[in-house]
């Protein structure tokens, strides 16, 4: 991705909207008892169009706006949002195609990893919290609502930012025969190339 002034402000744009749309209006929505939770999905693409350093910054950013507009505890969600979007941010750059169902499928860990290491620190740290078998239906709940909610995500935020998206092609780069490489340069029984006799 290139970053640009324009670039900067539609990322900070869509930031902030995806965190007043997860607090404002996911987070009122429960389907089988369990509410809605965007954000690891959104790190995640960030991570995917940007690369690990865009995710990194943007999971950052998520974390600290979603701990700071509710009432848990400033600073939970940072590290773990930054996570998610390095890692598929990394996933980007190892130069595997991205297509639809790899993304269902890293916005559902994505949640699923969140939701999980989001519980354990708030258990470690001694908030008001324990662990028990009734979560798992949530967190299989949630990472489904990540899974729904990837494609429409990943769209409008894929809209958004096409103009600073680096589109590279989906091979993946063989690392170069040095001594194949070095034979080609210099065969044998020859001087050499022309430009180092």
């Amino acid at each position: 991705m290139i970053i640009t002034s324009r670039t900067a402000a539609r990322v900070a744009g869509l930031i902030l909207l995806f965190t007043v749309l997860q607090i404002s209006f996911f987070s009122q929505i429960e389907l089988f008892g369990t509410s809605m939770w965007i954000l690891p999905a959104c790190a995640a693409i960030f991570g995917l169009l940007g690369g690990s350093l865009i995710g990194a910054t943007v999971g950052f950013a998520f974390g600290f706006l979603g701990d700071g507009l509710t009432d848990g505890p400033l600073g939970s969600a940072c590290l773990v949002f930054m996570a998610v979007g390095y890692l598929a941010g990394i996933y980007r750059e190892r130069g595997d195609f991205v297509d639809r169902p790899t993304v269902l499928a890293v916005c559902g860990i994505a949640t699923l990893g969140a939701n999980l290491a989001l519980g354990f620190y708030t258990v470690i740290v001694g908030f008001d919290s324990s662990l028990s078998g009734s979560l798992v239906p949530d967190l299989i709940l949630q990472a489904f609502y990540g899974v729904l909610l990837a494609i429409p995500l990943y769209a409008l935020t894929y809209r958004v930012l096409r103009p600073a998206l680096i589109h590279e092609p989906a091979t993946r780069r063989r690392p170069v025969d040095i001594e194949r490489w070095a034979d080609e340069l210099d065969p044998p029984g020859g001087n050499g190339p022309e430009a180092f006799r």
